[in-house]
């Protein structure tokens, strides 16, 4: 086998490079796509591999798109026989998903805390931007509360490029 640098390895499930004939006749190699054209030359070197060592292949991870997008990602990859999952499941204010969440109580505190530089003369800043015990509290627990499923938004039209309009 061919070496190969630490740069071209799997890099996030999207390189079948690394991958030679199967160990296993139970394989079944999947990939990550995003941000691409939903076209089939950007799943052609997946195809390739699959019917160059007849394994099954399935997109395991893909979205953070349009409804657009994803439909016709969708379309393409059933018309080549390839299984996909899109996610996220849930997302907080974004229609990218099957379904959404309200923003907690005091949820911007919370990230704008998290969000805030460590490391060196940083501790005293962060002591004095840390959200209240009380307010982080409320912020857990309003969020407990809204990603219960009747608490949630369906986006319809992630559904519906799914192929999954009629739920409801």
């Amino acid at each position: 086998m061919p070496s190969i640098s630490f740069s071209s390895k799997a890099q996030w499930a999207s390189n079948f490079k690394v991958f030679g004939a199967p160990f296993d006749p139970k394989s079944v190699y999947q990939f990550h796509k995003y941000w691409i054209a939903p076209s089939q030359d950007s799943i052609q070197e997946y195809l390739e591999f699959r019917d160059r060592y007849d394994v099954p292949i399935w997109l395991g991870e893909s979205g953070e798109n349009t409804d657009e997008w994803i439909g016709q990602f969708v379309q393409t990859l059933e018309q080549n026989s390839v299984s996909w999952c899109f996610w996220p499941y849930k997302k907080m204010e974004k229609t990218s998903c099957m379904v959404s969440i309200a923003k907690p109580s005091h949820w911007d505190e919370i990230t704008a805390f998290a969000s805030m530089p460590s490391g060196t003369g940083a501790a005293e800043k962060r002591i004095a931007a840390r959200p209240s015990l009380e307010h982080s509290r409320e912020a857990l627990k309003d969020l407990l509360a809204k990603i219960e499923f009747a608490g949630c938004s369906l986006n319809h039209g992630y559904l519906q490029a799914l192929g999954m309009g009629g739920v409801h």
